[in-house]
């Protein structure tokens, strides 16, 4: 470790270090990072956003209107007409944790498998996931279903009762930089917020429309087929089809794709008049939230342990570190490919609006030996394989069953 890297954790340290909530007014509220991006076909290129289920709408893209008086194209620079979101917190979130499995970054955090036998088409198969990629994290309704539960459990309580963040960190780290919710039914109830978030945004956008055309290899009328059509319909292409919505549960072609399908007028992406720019923040007061207390022989919590705390506020501050810089490629979805324009700008916010905000370097390379050594530092808990438990779910869900028809009355006599 170079005297550059030691200067550099002691940096950190600055914003994190106090445990005295008193001292706290006069420290910063939170790292941030804006990046501004474009298409990488170029700026004046089409982009889709992510589709949301969304009724008797013109379109499933999320945009909200901030003003009506201008079209987006007409809007000035500076200006905002409407707002679009081009990858949400969640979203942004799956994709910087699932980074932590890239070799580079697996020795970071524990890699904790489940894995679940079953059968596919009568063939027994062994399906795999990893800890990092399910959604709600600790606290999703499938930890309670492997033999992890109990050390999942009295570590959320540990943090809930006695504010004693280590055993979650030796277990999921990773929950704690981006969030968990403990909310299903006969759990402990507790919500920790994300350190660490992250949303790409863009102005200023036009809605776009795109029509197409499936032609099948053969026509159908040449193997005997031509007058079959859906149930129920007169011509064979039905009115649904030529909307873009095809009679697959009726049409047995349209089910073997051997229909003609004309797509028309469905959405097409956005085009952005305005800017993409993704911002991303750490949160330091809830950072300096996080602690490692000690109990007496009866469970009650004594101090703060000042010295394991700071090691766990800088292994967890270097993970958000490197999981907010961990995307090196903005291809968020099919037709959505964006890249950075220019540098990044980061800087270290203040409580304060009298203090102006720090600029600092955000660089991967340089937060990845700071992740490094005070992962090390921390000691990273061990990595396992667990089994879930599809007998115990079953279970679970005939129980709830049967309290949901004595709750409604069915299922007395």
């Amino acid at each position: 470790m170079s005297d550059e890297m030691n200067v550099q954790v002691e940096a950190y340290d600055k914003y994190i270090k106090s445990v005295d909530w008193l001292k706290d007014a006069g420290l910063p509220a939170a790292i941030t990072l804006s990046e501004v991006l474009e298409p990488s076909e170029g700026k004046d290129a089409i982009i889709f956003p992510p589709t949301f289920a969304v009724r008797k709408a013109e379109h499933p893209y999320r945009i909200d209107t901030l003003r009506k008086d201008k079209e987006s194209q007409a809007a000035q620079p500076g200006e905002e007409v409407n707002t679009c979101l081009i990858d949400s917190i969640g979203s942004q979130a799956n994709r910087m944790e699932s980074c932590f499995k890239k070799a580079s970054l697996s020795s970071l955090v524990p890699q904790i498998e489940v894995t679940m036998k079953t059968k596919v088409n009568a063939e027994d198969r062994t399906i795999r996931v990893n800890l990092l990629d399910i959604g709600h994290r600790i606290a999703d309704g499938a930890v309670r279903f492997f033999n992890l539960r109990d050390n999942v459990t009295e570590a959320i309580k540990a943090m809930r009762d006695n504010g004693n963040a280590e055993p979650l960190a030796k277990l999921s780290p990773t929950s704690l930089v981006f969030g968990f919710w403990d909310s299903r039914p006969e759990t402990t109830m507790f919500k920790y917020g994300r350190l660490l978030s992250s949303t790409i945004r863009a102005t200023n956008v036009a809605v776009v429309k795109r029509s197409a055309q499936f032609n099948p290899a053969f026509d159908p009328s040449l193997i005997g087929l031509g007058d079959e059509v859906p149930e129920g319909e007169e011509q064979s292409q039905s009115v649904d089809e030529g909307s873009g919505k095809a009679a697959d549960g009726k049409d047995p072609l349209s089910k073997l794709g051997l229909r003609a399908a004309p797509a028309v007028d469905t959405h097409g992406g956005v085009r952005v008049y305005g800017q993409i720019i993704r911002r991303t923040e750490i949160n330091l007061v809830n950072l300096r939230s996080l602690a490692v207390t000690k109990t007496d022989r009866d469970g009650n919590p004594q101090e703060i342990d000042p010295g394991t705390t700071l090691k766990l506020r800088r292994y967890i501050l270097g993970l958000a570190l490197v999981a907010a810089r961990s995307q090196t490629h903005y291809a968020l979805r099919e037709g959505c490919l964006l890249i950075r324009r220019g540098d990044p700008t980061a800087c270290v916010v203040y409580t304060d609006s009298k203090s102006k905000p720090e600029s600092i370097e955000w660089c991967l390379e340089h937060v990845l030996k700071y992740a490094d050594k005070t992962a090390k530092d921390f000691g990273v808990g061990a990595g396992q394989t667990i089994d879930f438990d599809v007998k115990k779910v079953r279970e679970e869900v005939e129980r709830l069953k049967k309290e949901g028809k004595k709750k409604s009355g069915k299922g007395s006599k």
